[in-house]
């Protein structure tokens, strides 16, 4: 029996792993790491704060909200499209928040990849609406 099986996952040390095991640049500050995705032309920051059994993921959007009363519009629009997970704004930053509560090492570096990739997808598939809100435009097709 594997020795693990009665203890709580430790997902700091399973986000550690999995980002070593894909190559991942990443820098790793006491529980936390955080790195750089990109696809297409967008390029934005990643935290991953790590306790006990707990992942939670944070994709930040780099552009600064400057009407905060539309960017919260924006974010409860997406929010009632979004599967898991869920935008907020945060020192004049739109966040897209998702967690993995880790029950199991067979499948935790598994489902730590799957939380990152989500919110991988998610920013930017709403990139433009998201850049747009931050300068104060609500656009169409966004719901």
């Amino acid at each position: 029996m594997d020795p693990r099986f009665n203890v709580p996952v430790d997902a700091a040390g399973e986000m550690r792993a999995l980002l070593e095991r894909t190559g991942a640049d990443f820098r790793e500050e006491g529980g936390q790491f955080r790195l750089t995705l990109a696809q297409g032309g967008c390029r934005w920051q990643v935290l991953c704060r790590c306790r006990e059994s707990l992942a939670m993921v944070y994709h930040i959007h780099p552009a600064r909200v400057r009407d905060p009363e539309k960017a919260l519009e924006l974010c409860s629009r997406l929010n009632g499209r979004v599967v898991r997970g869920s935008f907020f704004l945060q020192e004049e930053r739109f966040i897209f928040r998702d967690s993995a509560e880790l029950t199991e090492y067979v499948t935790a570096q598994e489902e730590l990849a799957r939380t990152v990739e989500y919110g991988g997808a998610v920013l930017p598939r709403f990139w433009e609406a998201l850049t747009a809100a931050a300068d104060g435009i609500l656009l169409l097709g966004t719901e």
